[in-house]
């Protein structure tokens, strides 16, 4: 790898690294913005769900937008969306004016989020890009600590409207990177049809891809959120670091499944992975009542690796005119179901939150596994 593309590597995961520090950064005061609103936690969760909807909307816009008219012309709108509306939280005077910039946000992380899958499959080095997209999908779990960390330095002493001020502030960097993203070389890209990821050619990866991205999400989202809930009504101490470490060792093993990916190949990677997961929701569920529970958690968040290349692996096949619209289409209804819907699915199911989870991860991972075996 050259300097250049080592270069504008670096600058693709710093962006993506500030876009989830941007999007995880409300989780960590919802409580405070409820109080501050005089309106009950559910009202301030609709936010979160929102930005998911917004999301889900927002990478397939900026797909077909990276594709017509550039990656990097798309990725400065989508950074701009990111980190104005997330300082612009700092002088909200009520929750509808949350939600509507909470979308917002939405809108531009995933937006972000596709076109840099795209750049990266689009850099010029082949033996690496899994690894490379691997790494940038752990980033969220680290942008998620960041978030927690600067949540405990600011909030107790500043109040909550600071922590999305100085967050934003922080994603303003995400231009400074934006210099280093190369310019497409590839031409012609306003003669692309979005009906074409549905020709002959490319139908059966669309559905297929779509399924896959739905059970990536539906296992991912309501474990990542569910699971701090679930230790700590199981009155396991310190659940916070429990979180903390899984955190950690998914975004390590993600990278690892990612430099697998490249050796062994995108499908081999993956589906070793989802059989992973689904063993580890089957353990998840015999310990949910034993000492043990902290093991499966590890488990259930370094086997979710199966999604960790997902963004770079679609937009490999799909063709070059394609790349960002036919990958982020695949996004779209796991971002929206998976991501927008997803926790409250599971909370509805009636066996108690935790094996309700079990259960959730047990399907899902299931339906991974065949989708994956018939890419």
């Amino acid at each position: 790898m050259n300097f250049r593309n080592a270069l504008s590597l670096i600058s693709v995961l710093i962006i993506f690294l500030l876009s989830a520090y941007c999007m995880y950064s409300i989780t960590f005061v919802l409580i405070d913005i409820a109080k501050a609103f005089l309106v009950s936690l559910s009202a301030v969760v609709v936010a979160v769900t929102l930005s998911w909807i917004g999301g889900a909307l927002g990478g397939f816009i900026f797909g077909i937008l990276a594709d017509k008219f550039g990656r990097k012309k798309s990725l400065f709108i989508s950074i701009f969306l990111y980190s104005i509306f997330t300082i612009l939280v700092f002088i909200i005077n009520n929750i509808y004016e949350l939600y509507i910039i909470w979308f917002l946000v939405g809108v531009g992380v995933n937006g972000e989020n596709g076109i840099s899958y795209a750049v990266i499959a689009e850099l010029q080095f082949t033996n690496l890009r899994g690894f490379a997209g691997g790494l940038m999908q752990g980033l969220y779990s680290i942008g998620s600590l960041i978030g927690a960390i600067t949540a405990f330095l600011i909030v107790p002493s500043f109040g909550w409207r600071y922590l999305f001020l100085i967050t934003g502030l922080i994603s303003l960097l995400s231009f400074l990177f934006w210099i280093w993203i190369p310019e497409e070389k590839w031409k012609g890209r306003v003669q692309m049809k979005i009906s074409e990821i549905f020709s002959k050619d490319l139908r059966r990866l669309t559905i297929i891809g779509s399924i896959l991205s739905l059970a990536s999400f539906l296992y991912l989202i309501p474990a990542f959120s569910l699971m701090p809930s679930i230790l700590q009504n199981l009155r396991v101490p310190t659940y916070d670091i429990v979180i903390a470490i899984a955190d950690l060792i998914s975004a390590i093993v993600y990278g690892i499944a990612g430099y697998l990916s490249d050796i062994k190949g995108r499908k081999r990677a993956s589906l070793y992975f989802a059989i992973l997961a689904f063993i580890s929701s089957i353990i998840f569920i015999l310990l949910i009542n034993t000492d043990y529970i902290e093991f499966s958690v590890f488990l259930v968040y370094a086997s979710s690796a199966f999604f960790a290349f997902f963004g770079v692996w679609m937009s490999e096949l799909y063709p070059g005119k394609l790349r960002a619209t036919g990958a982020n289409f695949t996004l779209l209804i796991g971002r929206l179901i998976g991501g927008g819907f997803g926790p409250l699915l599971v909370s509805l199911i009636p066996i108690g939150l935790s094996y309700a989870l079990g259960t959730d991860l047990i399907i899902t991972s299931l339906l991974a596994i065949a989708s994956i075996s018939l890419l």
